[in-house]
């Protein structure tokens, strides 16, 4: 090779490395421009929101179990073969102030489930989000206890006779 056709060669490989250095070095400043330092308050409010609903459904079953009717524990009296001198008084109905309670949680965790989506919705700008399966599951769970509610509860919740 001559020292033209060396000359040539070489900067056609500078031209080619400093193409690709400023490749480079565009792509790592868009991918730093893109990246969040930390999180922001509607990110963690998408949080919040959807622990809150899921510490709602924990009440709704505390207030349905409470809301019951009681269950008589013969276990105790005929395993030991005790007999008290009355028969204790157990509640077999419904105690429906708990479960308009419960219905009230219900439709609060629903609340609590939409607004989580829009925030998490809002926050959807960049290839890298994504949502939260969490918010999900809990209002799916919500909407099925609702509708069970419609249909288990309905003509108390709505005084229907």
């Amino acid at each position: 090779m001559n020292d033209i056709e060396k000359s040539n060669n070489q900067s056609g490989n500078d031209h080619d490395y400093k193409m690709i250095t400023d490749l480079l070095n565009k792509y790592d400043h868009e991918r730093n421009k893109e990246r969040r330092k930390k999180k922001d308050w509607v990110t963690k409010m998408a949080t919040v929101l959807s622990f809150c609903s899921w510490g709602i459904i924990a009440a709704v079953w505390v207030l349905l179990e409470t809301a019951a009717p009681e269950r008589e524990l013969k276990f105790i009296t005929s395993f030991f073969d005790v007999q008290f001198g009355t028969e204790p008084q157990i509640r077999t109905w419904w105690d429906y102030t708990f479960v308009y309670a419960a219905f009230v949680l219900l439709l609060v965790s629903l609340a609590a489930c939409v607004a989580a989506f829009i925030f998490n919705k809002m926050r959807m700008k960049r290839k890298t989000d994504k949502y939260k399966k969490s918010i999900f599951i809990i209002g799916g769970i919500t909407i099925i206890a609702l509708i069970v509610f419609f249909f288990r509860f309905g003509h108390v919740i709505f005084q229907i006779t």
